[in-house]
């Protein structure tokens, strides 16, 4: 009874699950069900799955089952199976083969059910003319005018020289303004190592007199606080010292009614002790002025050692305020090279980056506009069977993943430089002239 009943609920159950995986696989994307080869790269996620008789059910083997990559020689490494070779297996194929060594391999009586699901394709990569050249993400059905897209589209030369000639003349103009900076900061240095009390500036240019007046500005008041501090510094250690010598002063004259009061003390106490001698007064009077004698000797020590550690700070504070103004000139000395080593550097920098923009005025004056007319070719290098070919592709030829687009603008033998050439030079002069006004 039992059984006639487990029966149905085992049928129902498989029947289930076998539905449920046949919609699985059917809701697997075209691109997934491609029958095209794994390409190198590409990531897997292999699932295998077993009905088990004896329990009725449906088991999975995660133990082999999860996510792979194919390796650039075409194979997968799976567990218990070792390296296989995936070839020109496409997803279909290898599913099969998988199913029949694991078969093999485990002596089942049926082959379990394995299927594979791609979770990424190998990128692409879109080089040549293009405003964005780099690796993409590969979707099926990807067409070669799709990766020009996203590639940010074909390069415009003239805008890339338009673009580089402002970016080298704003270079040109911030190594102007570092180089005016630098001139005023070693300006303020040479007056401060020599003393001065004012800063001699070079006459600014025409062009930036506004700006250099500002600059100059900042570096009188960077002058007149670095002076006000060492005068502070200057003052504050000779007021130390002057405060250290008036105390020595007064621990000496402390150090007098000391030597006045142990000498008094030691009066009484000679007498004293020629009374206790002669029995005329008791011996306490005695111990009481060599208690008090004791107390006057040590506080004079004290004192003593007071008045040498004052003379030794004195001393330091004389040796600070004489090498106050020896530091700061070594300190100076040091910004001074340095500021004059950084100044070389961007004159060279300042040469460099104005012979690139003339000659970047030089190479662009009408040729971009003809480049930027000239029609694009599409070139893609693709790996097949361990073999990379290479073949022209149109707008709308359908890509594979990993393959490698070039775009690049074509010139034919005809299209020589003709009336456009002969106004070349003229127009490149002006240009320079422009520039170096």
């Amino acid at each position: 009874m039992n059984l006639s009943h487990r029966a149905p609920r085992v049928f129902f159950r498989a029947t289930f699950v076998i539905s449920t995986l046949a919609f699985l696989a059917g809701a697997v994307p075209s691109a997934v069900a491609d029958s095209s080869p794994l390409a190198p790269q590409t990531r897997i996620r292999l699932t295998i799955v077993q009905w088990i008789q004896s329990k009725g059910q449906f088991e999975r083997w995660d133990g082999i089952g999860g996510d792979y990559t194919v390796s650039d020689a075409g194979t997968v490494s799976l567990p218990f199976l070792g390296s296989l070779s995936v070839g020109n297996l496409d997803n279909a194929g290898l599913t099969s083969e998988i199913a029949k060594r694991l078969q093999a391999k485990m002596g089942l009586a049926q082959a379990p059910a394995v299927t594979i699901d791609i979770l990424d394709y190998p990128s692409i990569y879109v080089v040549g003319d293009v405003v964005a050249p780099g690796e993409y993400k590969f979707r099926s059905g990807l067409s070669v005018l799709q990766s020009l897209a996203m590639s940010g589209g074909p390069l415009r030369a003239a805008a890339q020289q338009q673009s580089q000639t402002i970016r080298l003349a704003g270079d040109l103009r911030e190594i102007d303004h570092s180089l005016l900076r630098g001139s005023a900061k070693l300006a303020r240095l040479q007056a401060e190592m020599a003393g001065k009390k004012e800063i001699a500036f070079d006459p600014p240019p025409a062009a930036d007199r506004q700006y250099a007046e500002s600059i100059y500005e900042e570096e009188r008041v960077i002058f007149q606080a670095r002076a006000n501090a060492l005068d502070k510094q200057s003052v504050a250690l000779v007021e130390l010292r002057n405060l250290l010598t008036a105390e020595i002063e007064t621990m000496q004259e402390k150090l007098k009614g000391s030597d006045d009061n142990i000498q008094s003390v030691e009066e009484q106490l000679t007498s004293v002790k020629t009374l206790v001698q002669k029995g005329l007064t008791i011996s306490s009077r005695q111990m009481d002025l060599e208690r008090l004698l004791t107390t006057y000797r040590s506080d004079r020590l004290d004192l003593v050692t007071a008045i040498m550690r004052g003379r030794q700070a004195t001393n330091e504070t004389t040796r600070s305020l004489e090498g106050l103004s020896d530091t700061r000139r070594s300190e100076i000395a040091s910004e001074v090279q340095a500021e004059r080593a950084n100044l070389d550097q961007l004159k060279l920098k300042r040469d460099t980056t104005q012979q690139l923009l003339l000659e970047d005025l030089a190479n662009g004056a009408n040729v971009n506009n003809r480049v930027d007319e000239l029609p694009l070719t599409f070139v893609v290098n693709r790996r097949d069977n361990g073999q990379v070919t290479q073949f022209q592709a149109l707008e709308t030829t359908e890509l594979a993943p990993g393959d490698v687009i070039r775009v690049t603008r074509s010139r034919s033998i005809a299209d020589a430089p003709s009336e456009d050439a002969a106004a070349l030079p003229a127009q490149t002069e002006a240009h320079i002239s422009q520039v170096s006004r």
